[in-house]
């Protein structure tokens, strides 16, 4: 059984019909060890932040949830250093995780670790630098956790669902080393089952 679900996962999340095609954004996607699909990004290199993150959720995925939150950095290279190496033939910089040191914001995932926490591998997967954006500690560990919540009921609910996360409003607000990091204005949440939009929502900070 746990075979198939990830063959499904694997075929669905192979295609997206949130194309990348802005002006300085790239694709990316986020595989495990066997080739599993666990998440696809589309990646905004002048605010340095996903732009998108789209990826489907189980009841199986949420009721084995039981490895512990790993202790670990965003690293740049999770995804076999393709994003990076993508950026750079383009004349960007992927951030790294010491740019959000002493910024006074959260490493806010936008593809959280409790939803791939049923797996160490999965779940490590999603401390990567690409999938984070600058969030207040009350939301981060506020609001857009009642979000998540909520997200994985409504997987416990319908069996299956796609989540895609959108960031595209901004403060006129820096951070990093080099003031390279824009801090977003809204993180906004589309859950959808079987195509229908089943829950919608935007978290300002």
């Amino acid at each position: 059984m746990k075979k198939i679900i990830f063959i499904v996962l694997f075929i669905l999340t192979s295609f997206s019909i949130f194309p990348c095609e802005i002006e300085g954004h790239f694709d990316f996607v986020m595989k495990d060890s066997k080739g599993v699909v666990l998440y696809y990004g589309c990646y905004d290199a002048k605010n340095n932040g996903p732009h998108i993150i789209e990826y489907y959720l189980t009841r199986w995925m949420v009721e084995q949830s039981n490895v512990n939150r790993p202790s670990a950095s965003f690293a740049q290279n999770r995804d076999g250093n393709i994003l990076q190496l993508l950026l750079r033939s383009n004349g960007y910089n992927l951030i790294a995780d010491a740019d959000y040191t002493n910024s006074g914001f959260d490493r806010g995932h936008m593809a959280p670790n409790d939803d791939f926490n049923y797996s160490e591998e999965h779940a490590l997967l999603t401390f990567f630098i690409g999938n984070v954006w600058p969030q207040l500690a009350s939301v981060n560990r506020g609001t857009w956790l009642q979000t998540e919540n909520e997200t994985r009921r409504l997987a416990a609910k319908y069996g299956l669902i796609r989540i895609v996360i959108i960031v595209d409003e901004f403060k006129e607000q820096w951070i990093g080393r080099n003031k390279n990091i824009r801090v977003p204005s809204v993180f906004k949440r589309r859950v959808y089952h079987h195509d229908e939009l089943i829950y919608s929502i935007n978290i300002s900070q």
